[in-house]
């Protein structure tokens, strides 16, 4: 599982990768990390915009699913050796085949705080949201994975998201992860 999530991270960070003229190392880690601007004046850094529209099948049944992520302004900046960031906020919506629309939600990292202590909440932001068609294979539902990371590090903490065939939906922190940051 734990290569299922470090992969996902290069997939993701391949294909939102960054257009600008850098120097290389800045530009790897940019790109690595999918950071898109850095605002002059603040310092503030924001992750890149990011689109995935797919038609996903779950129990012989067809969706579209939309899973969009964007920096948010609103939400308080995260601190750390790394510089400041701009959390995020992902929207998710679910339509059914027919047009009718199953599920629809905007997450932030506040969603997850039952699951995580509050100095990691702090000090973290919500990186993605993607969905995981080996697990909804595995059980019937709908499964997406979601990451809470410490920005511009490979440390975060993984949840599973599950929307059941009625639009309700349930989080779990994804115990199968071998390494998880340490939770102060």
């Amino acid at each position: 599982m734990k290569q299922f999530y470090i992969g996902l991270l290069l997939f993701v960070g391949i294909m939102t990768g960054c257009n600008e003229k850098k120097s290389s190392s800045e530009k790897d880690r940019i790109q690595i990390y999918q950071i898109d601007s850095v605002d002059l004046h603040s310092g503030v850094q924001r992750m890149q915009v990011s689109h995935i529209n797919q038609d996903i099948v779950c129990k012989g049944k067809k969706y579209h699913l939309s899973i969009e992520r964007t920096p948010c302004d609103t939400l308080p900046v995260v601190k750390s050796e790394m510089g400041t960031f701009a959390d995020n906020r992902i929207s998710v919506s679910l339509v059914h085949e027919n047009g009718k629309s199953m599920f629809s939600k905007v997450f932030t990292k506040h969603t997850f705080a039952s699951h995580i202590t509050p100095s990691y909440l702090s000090r973290s932001v919500l990186e993605g949201v993607v969905f995981d068609d080996v697990k909804t294979a595995e059980n019937n539902e709908i499964t997406l994975a979601a990451s809470v990371s410490y920005p511009m590090t490979d440390m975060y903490i993984p949840f599973t998201i599950v929307i059941s065939q009625e639009g309700r939906m349930s989080l779990s922190k994804d115990e199968d992860m071998g390494t998880l940051p340490p939770e102060e």
